[in-house]
């Protein structure tokens, strides 16, 4: 059976032990980490561009030429190439660096669960589908990213230690550019909620106009670079993901009045992160004529949800049990459909007719049966003769 899946089942029982048995969370939450943690450390081939990073990271040498455009000439980002040139210099094999990558990436999101996410194990199963599954799998450079934002930058972000939270930020950006995004919530700290709501409507608004023919037509022309083409011209809407972040912001949006007018004003870094997460849905509004686009720049503060949800869930009245059930449900549901997405977008698998209840988890330690579905160097060095030729990094290589 699926491992990933099986983890996913786990992390959701553990979630409603730990609801209705909170003097067990911390032995349920350590058992879930490190369950999980294990999992992304300790795989192989596993995510739809482990091979791709593989080859990448063949590419990078193990020095740095500053007369050949290293820090701003060449993909990936500086930073990812920076720490896969320390690991290279010391001739580690990329799986040493992807156990390494999985332990920090785990170890940063632990260091966010534990300071603001008062059920542990609820928080780490609703990250799972997402952050989990998509970029600490597969999307690397982008999970690693988040989970300096989560870990680390965070923490200044509410404590309005501004110059470290931009520091932190620009680290997490050298990693992904996306993460230069997080750079308005200094601005967002200072905003009224109400002022994001109308911000959320404008976003609506705005995404619709974007798709009218005339506008592309019209933005193409006056910026014809290729990602406003990209963004503009070949992009599609995802109505089902259209519709998840719409409905997931409506009912935090609905725990958090209830809970203000119940009890009052919430705590400060409750309305915090919530204005931090809407940001991420006005993104996905805004761009949601290329779903690519959009969820990559909402996603970075989507994964936020998971600790506004158990903040607004805690005091599990009424409205909050029914909260808890409705997320408990939609976590399920994406975990399932980025589970089946990690089967479709690998043919390899699809090929040997490998389905979401028996995708195999390869591991460091039976890395040879990788081979039994596609011919796992073949694709490494195929990445490697691309990645040579098209960032020209064969004038780095061959300098001696």
């Amino acid at each position: 059976m699926n491992l990933y899946l099986i983890i996913f089942l786990i992390l959701a029982a553990g979630a409603v032990w730990e609801w209705f048995r909170p003097q067990y969370g911390k032995y349920i939450y350590w058992c879930c980490w490190g369950l999980a943690a294990a999992c992304l450390c300790l795989r192989f081939g596993q995510g739809t561009d482990y091979v791709t990073y593989h080859g990448l990271y063949e590419t990078i040498p193990a020095y740095i030429d500053l007369s050949q455009g290293y820090i701003c000439g060449f993909y990936p980002e500086i930073g990812w190439r920076l720490i896969s040139a320390v690991f290279k210099l010391f001739h580690a094999p990329f799986w040493v660096f992807i156990f390494a990558l999985g332990l920090a990436d785990m170890l940063l999101l632990h260091r966010f669960l534990n300071k603001y996410v008062p059920l542990r194990t609820a928080g780490l199963f609703l990250s799972y589908p997402v952050l989990y599954l998509v970029y600490l799998v597969s999307g690397l450079r982008q999970g690693l990213a988040i989970c300096i934002f989560l870990g680390i930058a965070v923490p200044f972000y509410l404590e309005k230690k501004w110059v470290r939270y931009i520091v932190s930020v620009l680290i997490a950006a050298s990693f992904h550019r996306v993460g230069y995004a997080w750079l308005v919530l200094p601005v967002v700290y200072y905003l009224p909620l109400y002022v994001i709501l109308a911000l959320f409507g404008l976003s609506i608004a705005g995404g619709l106009i974007l798709q009218i023919g005339a506008v592309e037509q019209l933005i193409t022309n006056v910026l014809p670079m290729y990602h406003v083409k990209q963004f503009l011209l070949d992009g599609e809407v995802s109505l089902f993901a259209v519709g998840e972040r719409l409905v997931s912001a409506a009912a935090i949006l609905i725990l958090y009045f209830w809970k203000k007018r119940k009890d009052g004003q919430p705590e400060q870094r409750t309305t915090l992160l919530l204005k931090a997460y809407l940001c991420g849905t006005c993104f996905y509004m805004l761009m949601c004529g290329s779903s690519y686009y959009a969820s990559r720049y909402c996603v970075i503060f989507k994964v936020l949800e998971c600790a506004v949800v158990v903040l607004l869930i805690s005091e599990r009245d009424k409205i909050a049990k029914t909260g808890a059930a409705f997320f408990l449900g939609l976590t399920l549901v994406m975990g399932i459909k980025n589970l089946n997405a990690m089967v479709s977008e690998a043919y390899y698998y699809r090929e040997n007719g490998v389905t979401v209840w028996t995708y195999p988890y390869i591991s460091i330690f039976n890395s040879d049966e990788m081979n039994s579905y596609f011919d796992y160097q073949d694709g490494v060095w195929k990445i490697y003769r691309n990645n040579v030729e098209d960032q020209e990094l064969w004038r780095i290589e061959n300098q001696d």
